[in-house]
């Protein structure tokens, strides 16, 4: 991040779903086997958001017609929070 920071005016980070661990993401399009947790993946988008540069999130492929137990959307709810965290803590 600390070299792309120096390369770009402003940085986008973008998730697809299927990238976490089928068991934070029941119903994913395209499963990765031993994908990180949203834990590990939100910990890693609260560190790259701790970087003044980085200005936006997205989230794709969320199977909500296929999570009907929610399960997925609180891993979408863990990446948020990591952005969230991250920017909070920045030092400019």
């Amino acid at each position: 991040m600390e070299r792309l920071s120096t390369l770009c005016d402003k940085i986008y980070v973008h998730v697809d779903m299927d990238v976490l661990d089928p068991s934070d993401i029941p119903g994913a399009g395209l499963p990765v086997a031993n994908g990180p947790t949203a834990k590990e993946l939100g910990d890693a988008i609260e560190v790259m958001f701790e970087y003044p540069k980085v200005c936006a999130f997205g989230v794709a492929s969320y199977p909500a017609a296929r999570d009907p137990e929610k399960k997925g959307l609180k891993s979408v709810y863990t990446l948020i929070e990591g952005a969230v965290k991250g920017a909070q803590s920045r030092v400019d």
